[in-house]
């Protein structure tokens, strides 16, 4: 072996082991790389996660919800917001989205003063609640809460609580005078104080029948009266109705007809649209004058079947058609006497408890014809 070959061999063996090295350095670093692409890849995984989650909670709440940065430029919106501000949020201030100056100036005290900013404005022509909250370094997150359902179920509140406080302020006065004149000596006449001792329980009774009229739509507006379904025959149902009314009517020289066919069966709990029917009935008795008709009819379609109430009455005017189911409401005139005006509200509830509708066709002058629907036996 020459001194050139034993060069040689010492090279390639030097070479070799670099390579080695080399090669061991390449597998180490590419294992590296591996273990840094799968932590990226995770990191990315979470990320699409936390996107995620903070896209559903901006899609969350029902109301339009703007995040903005410190300039007041929209950063994210939900879907509501792009449902009522315009798909093309992204990069408008509040000002250009909204054309609404005063919510701008909430959105703008948030900002500067970084506490969170609320006003009741009027926008669209609606009550809207604007609130701002401070958010990071600069931003905040804005929320436009319509408020119109709100100030509407407010108002139904007062307005429940007005008409109770009516209702039970008129008997009541009756109840003391009636008391306060026994006290200052009608008690020594008989005849006298017995009717005024009628008359007493006659008030009281109108309490409880109040009392317990709140009570019963308050369980089925809950959802609470238990309801017990059975197929029932229309025609019988109408008929023990008609035979409690019989002696009102025939005391008022009203005649009462029932012209359901025969054999017509509805799925119903019969105690409460008997009371739907009684309510109905009763009505039609008040407002129908000496020698009119009440006539009760049904008529089925494919799944339901149509129970129709007609009187030859005083009729209701057409602009309180739609409000006659409200809790309380009276119709003016001769449709607005007696009563505790809950017996419509109740009837309504009870037949879309059965999943049905109620309304009422009218004429002055002409009578009025209640119409309710119950499902048919299948």
């Amino acid at each position: 072996m020459t001194l050139l070959d034993a060069l040689l061999i010492l090279a390639a063996g030097v070479l070799g082991a670099q390579l080695w090295r080399a090669r061991r350095a390449q597998r180490a670093l590419q294992d590296q790389l591996d273990d840094y692409a799968a932590q990226a890849s995770e990191l990315t995984d979470q990320l699409h996660q936390v996107e995620a989650r903070a896209a559903a909670l901006i899609d969350g709440p029902p109301h339009p919800l703007l995040v903005i940065d410190a300039g007041s430029a929209i950063q994210l919106a939900n879907a509501r917001a792009r449902e009522v501000l315009g798909p093309n949020l992204i990069g408008q201030t509040v000002i250009e989205a909204t054309r609404a100056h005063e919510i701008d100036a909430v959105v703008q005290t948030a900002l500067s003063q970084r506490q969170i900013a609320e006003q009741t404005v009027t926008w669209h022509i609606r009550p809207y609640l604007v609130r701002a909250a401070p958010i990071g370094s600069g931003g905040a997150v804005v929320v436009l809460e319509d408020q119109t359902q709100l100030h509407r179920l407010e108002r139904v509140r007062r307005d429940f609580v007005a008409n109770v406080s009516h209702e039970l302020r008129t008997p009541l006065a009756s109840i003391r005078l009636l008391i306060e004149t026994l006290l200052a000596g009608a008690k020594d006449d008989p005849e006298v104080s017995v009717r005024m001792l009628n008359q007493v329980i006659g008030e009281v009774d109108a309490l409880t029948q109040l009392a317990q009229e709140l009570l019963d739509l308050s369980m089925i507006e809950a959802g609470q009266m238990p309801m017990q379904l059975r197929a029932a025959d229309v025609r019988d149902v109408i008929d023990e109705q008609l035979r409690h009314f019989q002696p009102q009517a025939q005391q008022k020289q009203i005649a009462l007809n029932n012209a359901a066919p025969i054999g017509l069966r509805a799925e119903i709990d019969q105690k409460l649209i008997g009371r739907v029917l009684g309510n109905l009935i009763h009505n039609a008795l008040k407002f129908t004058p000496a020698d009119g008709q009440i006539t009760i009819g049904a008529e089925a379609a494919a799944e339901t079947i149509t129970i129709a109430v007609k009187d030859t009455g005083v009729g209701i005017p057409p602009e309180e058609l739609l409000r006659i189911f409200e809790r309380f409401y009276k119709v003016d005139q001769a449709r607005g006497k007696g009563g505790t005006g809950l017996g419509l509200a109740i009837a309504r509830h009870v037949v879309e408890a059965h999943g049905g509708k109620i309304w009422a066709e009218s004429k002055l002058g002409q009578g009025a014809t209640f119409f309710f629907t119950v499902p048919k036996v299948k």
